[in-house]
């Protein structure tokens, strides 16, 4: 391995097929398992709506699908009783739901089987990617192993309370990532090949130059933080291989352009920035997706939760950087520098004062697992069973907070959690709403079932979404007022003042009333309302045309 050397004995046994191999079937069974056992845990009175981990995004994605089922490529705002004219944004799950429709699938089967194919895809550009800049199987494997399983040390604070990133933000690991859903592990896999091919060919050619066009494209529409990050990795390595050469070349643009990083930029910001300069533009220049961006914020965790949520790659990864200072004398590889570069740079745009700074976390515990094996080898020097030793603590400690997150999701089922599961009534009530109501109807229910009707059905609803709902707050205030009116009016202004009026001027054409809406009040009394729909403790009621 050139430049910096970490001498040392290897950690395991080949051959290193088998130990890749078990990796990767562990990580498609604990990622995929849970859904299984969530599924066949329904029960009859009970049916599994599709998301264990952060349900509520993944049924907006569910609701944009829809939205491509039915034909559409301009998305428009489904949580919001005005959506606007829209935009071409979300077009990854726009596709999903025309593949749904050119496939005859249903929308849940098709977003599973790309979450799972993306998952393959994204451990074998993980693969590549520490192969690349590792060179060492006794590096790139315990690397490989440590960023596809591992997490942060969350599970340590969860006794006093904390709820730290490193159980929510999935983005972050590779792991939880392909337990979340498709657009973060074939947004993962796409980033990792465009910094793959830089640090494994030092010019770009034609062919090459083309793919990382269409890959930086891709990661436009799918995730396009992600081109950011590849652009500012690119760009600062670009820069500090330029820096020693500014001087004494007269034709320096040309030395510019032969640097290889360099070419790397160019390309990626050819393929990915228009979509993702088009993104900004129209959440910005479109009444209605601006009210949804005003409110679409991600800010950072605090700093001691991200250490935290990064820690023990973190606090293996400042050793390895050490051992880069020490051997300062000594030149860095490309694939060295690369795990440097990402790691700080993702650390500085997650604090940048941006309203958006959490998605910059995306893949940041791929560089510090990287850096922390090189930190490992630096302190276990040439002792190959120290090294062995040390790597077994890390990963230990690494796994407990992915563990948790399992058995969350095996207690909600066991509990039959009404988060992650509808009633059967419930179901079939989204069913004859899908089959019975105009395309456009705008439905009255509570918060969670506004969450569900887009999703099941494609009609809107007042409130359903914390982001997605233009002005989110007031809006479900509102709703859960108007189902709750009688603790807040008293019994003898229920009737038609302001819940009527409520409905007029909302334009609402249907009421949903079922288990969710009972547990806030249910239903006001004296409403111009008529009855179109009544099975297994679910109402459907229409509002009354004229009123």
């Amino acid at each position: 391995m050139k430049g910096i050397k970490i001498t040392g004995m290897p950690v395991f046994r080949k051959p290193w097929f088998w130990i890749t191999a078990a990796i990767v079937v562990t990580v498609f069974a604990m990622t995929n398992l849970p859904y299984l056992f969530a599924a066949n845990a329904a029960g009859q009175g009970t049916v599994f709506g599709g998301f264990l981990l952060n349900p509520l995004d993944g049924n907006s994605y569910l609701a944009k699908m829809y939205q491509g089922w039915r034909g559409d490529w301009r998305f428009t705002l489904p949580y919001t009783a005005q959506p606007g004219k829209g935009g071409y944004l979300f077009l990854f799950y726009l596709f999903l739901g025309h593949l749904a429709r050119w496939l005859h699938q249903p929308l849940l089967l098709v977003f599973h089987s790309l979450r799972i194919l993306g998952t393959g895809g994204m451990l074998f550009a993980l693969y590549s990617f520490f192969k690349a800049t590792l060179v060492e199987d006794r590096l790139y494997v315990p690397a490989f192993a440590l960023a596809a399983l591992g997490s942060g040390l969350g599970w340590l604070l969860l006794p006093f309370g904390a709820f730290t990133s490193d159980y929510w933000v999935a983005e972050t690991y590779p792991f939880l990532s392909a337990y979340a859903n498709p657009h973060f592990v074939i947004g993962l896999a796409l980033l990792l090949w465009i910094l793959t091919q830089q640090v494994r060919s030092k010019h770009l050619a034609a062919k090459g130059r083309l793919l990382v066009t269409l890959a930086a494209l891709g990661l436009s529409i799918i995730s396009p933080f992600g081109v950011v990050i590849a652009l500012v990795v690119s760009g600062i390595a670009t820069l500090l291989d330029f820096w020693p050469m500014r001087s004494g070349k007269r034709r320096s643009m040309m030395a510019f352009w032969d640097l290889a990083w360099s070419q790397t930029f160019f390309w990626v910001l050819i393929g990915g920035a228009p979509l993702s300069i088009y993104d900004f533009w129209i959440a910005r220049v479109d009444p209605v997706l601006a009210g949804w961006n005003l409110q679409n914020l991600t800010p950072a965790p605090p700093l001691w939760d991200t250490v935290v949520s990064l820690s023990p790659a973190l606090l293996f990864a400042l050793a390895g950087i050490w051992a880069f200072y020490k051997n300062r004398d000594q030149s860095l590889t490309s694939g060295q520098r690369l795990l440097l570069i990402w790691a700080l740079a993702g650390l500085l745009l997650l604090y940048a004062p941006f309203g958006l700074q959490r998605r910059f976390m995306m893949g940041l515990y791929i560089p510090m697992a990287g850096l922390a094996i090189i930190g490992l080898m630096s302190l276990a020097a040439q002792t190959r069973k120290r090294m062995s030793f040390l790597f077994t603590i890390v990963l230990l400690l690494a796994l407990p907070t992915n563990l948790l997150v399992l058995l969350a999701a095996q207690h909600g089922a066991q509990t039959h959690d009404p988060q992650i599961y509808l009633t059967r009534g419930e179901a079939q009530a989204l069913d004859w709403i899908e089959m019975n109501t105009p395309g456009n109807a705008l439905v009255l229910a509570s918060p969670q079932t506004g969450l569900l009707i887009p999703a099941y059905t494609g009609r809107r609803v007042i409130y359903g979404h914390p982001f997605e709902t233009v002005n989110a707050e007031l809006q479900k205030n509102l709703v859960v007022q108007w189902f709750g009116e009688e603790k807040t009016l008293g019994p003898a202004s229920r009737a038609d003042q302001q819940s009527q009026k409520f409905l007029e001027e909302q334009q609402v054409d249907y009421v949903f009333l079922g288990p969710r809406e009972q547990a806030l009040d249910g239903l006001p009394a004296g409403l111009q309302l008529t009855e179109v729909y009544n099975a297994d403790g679910v109402k459907i009621l229409a509002v009354l045309p004229g009123h």
